[in-house]
C-alpha cells in the first residue's frame, strides 16, 4: 500500500469512528465522577440532557462555570469538594473533586505558612489566615512567568477572586545572606486594573537550615516590604 493510499485509509476510519461516536445516545456515556485536580488546573464535564441545571458545591477549593451541557470546573486551592448538579427531573448527579497544590506552589506548608508585611495599607497578611490567597514559587521563571536562567525566582500572592495580587522576582543565590540582582515586583489592585511594575533591591536578611527566607524589598518612595516564605 503506497503512502497516499495508506493516508486515505486512516482518514476513512477516523471519520467512521467519529461519526459512530458523535451518533451515540447521550444516555450511554460513561464518564467519571472523581477527579484528581492540581491548583489551578481545569476539567470539562458533558452533563447529562436537561433543560436547566441547579449547581452547588460544599467548598470553595473550586470554581465552576456552566456553557449549555458543558460544566467547566476549575482547581482554586487545596482541598477535596462535591459538586452537586441536579437536573430538572430532579435526578442528582454528584461529582467529587480531590486537589493538589501545582509544583510551583509545593513547599510553602511544610514547617509553617509565608507571610507579608507592609504590602496592604501596613499591615501583615498570613497566609494561614487569609481566606482565597494563593502562593507561589516558580524557579527558573521571570515576573512575566517566561522561562529564563535557573538562578532566578518568581514568587507571587494573588487573591483568586478579586485578581488583587503581588508578585517579585530576583536573580542571585538563594541559599545565602544578600543582595540579589535584578529586582522588580509587579502589584495590580484587581482584575479590572493594569499590572504596575516596580523595580526593587530585593535582599535576603536570613536562611535558615530549613531553607525558610527571610526577604526584603525596598523601594526609593515607598515603605519596604518584607517577605517570609518557606523551603521549596
Amino acid at each position: 500500500m503506497n503512502a497516499a493510499k495508506y493516508i486515505r485509509y486512516i482518514l476513512t476510519i477516523a471519520t467512521a469512528l467519529l461519526f459512530f461516536s458523535a451518533c451515540k445516545d447521550d444516555k450511554n456515556e460513561s464518564q467519571p465522577t472523581d477527579f484528581i485536580l492540581r491548583v489551578d488546573e481545569s476539567v470539562s464535564i458533558k452533563l447529562p440532557n436537561s433543560t436547566s441545571y441547579t449547581i452547588t458545591t460544599n467548598n470553595s477549593a473550586i470554581s465552576y462555570e456552566l456553557s449549555g451541557k458543558i460544566l467547566t470546573v476549575t482547581a482554586i486551592k487545596e482541598g477535596k469538594a462535591t459538586l452537586t448538579v441536579i437536573l430538572d427531573s430532579g435526578e442528582s448527579h454528584n461529582y467529587s473533586f480531590t486537589i493538589s497544590a501545582n509544583s510551583y506552589q509545593m513547599g510553602f506548608t511544610i514547617d509553617s505558612t509565608p507571610r507579608i508585611e507592609s504590602w496592604i495599607s501596613g499591615s501583615t497578611v498570613k497566609t494561614e489566615e487569609t481566606a482565597g490567597l494563593q502562593v507561589s514559587c516558580e524557579p527558573g521563571m521571570d515576573i512575566t512567568g517566561s522561562p529564563t536562567d535557573k538562578s532566578t525566582r518568581s514568587y507571587g500572592f494573588t487573591y483568586v477572586e478579586t485578581g488583587k495580587l503581588l508578585r517579585f522576582s530576583a536573580q542571585g543565590d538563594f541559599s545565602q545572606k544578600g543582595i540579589l540582582n535584578n529586582g522588580i515586583m509587579a502589584t495590580r489592585n484587581n482584575d479590572n486594573t493594569p499590572i504596575q511594575y516596580e523595580t526593587c533591591t530585593v535582599s535576603i536578611e536570613k536562611v535558615n537550615d530549613a531553607g525558610k527566607i527571610w526577604f526584603t524589598l525596598q523601594f526609593t518612595d515607598r515603605s519596604d516590604i518584607r517577605i517570609v516564605t518557606e523551603i521549596f
